[in-house]
């Protein structure tokens, strides 16, 4: 029994089929219809969608414009996506249609701020405080220590590289 004992509709439906009319029980849904001529409602699964056939939202050719157009104005690919309620690879696909080459990502820190947080880390800072300090992403001055050849700390509570005899500390 466990999880399965109430299964929901759909794997009802499953294990009814190939049973003829006879054999199979009446369901909860069609014992308590509603009288003829109601309208039927919309179960919220329905409304929703379901996740193996997502609802989509297909882009009307002014919309397509108009994204085309926001885009070369500067706005990101995840702000058109949110704003036209699709996804991003949506917008991406309209763009290349469209013959328009991808921005490249703007870079969030100059070299001086590298040389800046790499000076703080290397005094015994974390990443996550030397990159709140500079209001970037933890991963942003790991990506761009990695890119300037600063050697990055391994993380605490880390598996680390048993030592071996004769270096310091073992």
């Amino acid at each position: 029994m466990g999880r399965l004992s109430n299964p929901p509709e759909a794997v009802t439906t499953i294990a009814e089929q190939g049973r003829s009319e006879r054999q199979r029980p009446p369901r909860a849904a069609q014992a308590t219809a509603a009288p003829a001529g109601t309208p039927r409602r919309a179960t919220p699964q329905e409304e929703t969608g379901r996740l193996s056939n997502p609802v989509q939202r297909r882009l009307t050719d002014a919309e397509i414009e108009q994204v085309i157009q926001q885009y070369r104005d500067g706005h990101s690919i995840d702000r058109l996506a949110q704003r036209y309620k699709v996804h991003r690879t949506t917008v991406m696909c309209h763009l290349a249609q469209a013959g328009i080459a991808r921005r490249r990502t703007v870079r969030k820190m100059t070299d001086q701020s590298v040389t800046v947080v790499a000076a703080h880390y290397a005094a015994g800072a974390s990443l996550a405080g030397a990159s709140r300090a500079f209001g970037v992403h933890e991963r942003t001055p790991a990506r761009e220590f990695r890119r300037a050849g600063v050697p990055i700390r391994p993380r605490r509570g880390w598996p680390r590289r048993p030592r071996l005899r004769g270096q310091m500390g073992g």
